[in-house]
């Protein structure tokens, strides 16, 4: 679907969703019911025809974007055979991490040793995969449902456990912009579940908040990773301990 017809049809969603009929928007903008009506069909509008109609649904364009894009069925997941093919080359790899986290092509070509025709060549290959909506001008839309999130064990999952990890909480986290928080006691399956729930919660909020200021420069964000975990655990040091059971 082009950008034009998602957008018209969130348009006719966000109507539809105000009680707003053809009549009534025709009305609003000194049209005809049919001049309207013909508008929609053919896909024919000006610009400001476009501003007029967000103003009746007190929206922005840009808000009228987002909202066109959150309503697009996207990807929550790659395929395995996907995920190798970018874990073949560190440069793949590093531009679908930058583009995961709403950087620009010419940020990336201007922090890494990567040249333009290299990145375009990237690019193309992350298009034909359906990361991406490689746009005229080297633009890029990203085709990744908000819940995106690499396979669970695959190549990618175990790079980063193997070689980020450990790398990762090799810290004290006692700097302004870090913290970390370990808990330990005795929970029930039920509180453990309640737990995990408001874990994806937070979870979910990490995830709106860097679509919100995806439209900042790279330079304006830094890299930021949270770790969340919870799991029943003993540590193995204590075993030798452990009283025997049975006689």
């Amino acid at each position: 679907m082009t950008t034009s017809a998602r957008l018209i049809d969130t348009i006719k969603r966000e109507l539809k969703a105000r009680g707003i009929t053809y009549k009534a928007l025709a009305e609003r903008l000194e049209l005809s019911e049919s001049a309207v009506k013909h508008m929609f069909s053919t896909g024919n509008f000006s610009l400001r025809r476009l501003d007029d109609i967000c103003g009746v649904l007190e929206i922005g364009i840009s808000e009228l974007v987002d909202l066109s894009e959150t309503h697009e069925q996207k990807i929550e997941a790659l395929s395995e055979e996907q995920e190798f093919e970018i874990m073949s080359d560190m440069r793949l790899l590093l531009v679908a991490y930058c583009l995961l986290n709403y950087w620009t092509f010419d940020e990336i070509i201007k922090r890494y040793d990567i040249t333009p025709a290299q990145g375009i060549r990237y690019l193309r290959k992350l298009d034909r995969m359906g990361f991406i909506d490689l746009q005229p001008g080297d633009r890029v839309r990203l085709l990744l449902a908000n819940n995106f999130s690499w396979r669970k064990n695959g190549a990618i999952a175990r790079f980063f456990r193997s070689r980020v990890q450990d790398e990762f909480f090799d810290h004290d986290f006692q700097d302004d912009e870090s913290y970390r928080v370990v808990k330990n006691g005795m929970l029930t399956r039920k509180s453990m579940l309640q737990l995990v729930e408001k874990l994806n919660a937070t979870g979910d909020l990490f995830d709106d908040t860097t679509w919100e200021e995806r439209r900042l420069s790279a330079d304006e964000r830094k890299g930021t990773t949270m770790v969340l975990a919870i799991r029943h655990w003993f540590f193995e040091g204590f075993r030798h301990l452990e009283r025997e059971h049975g006689p």
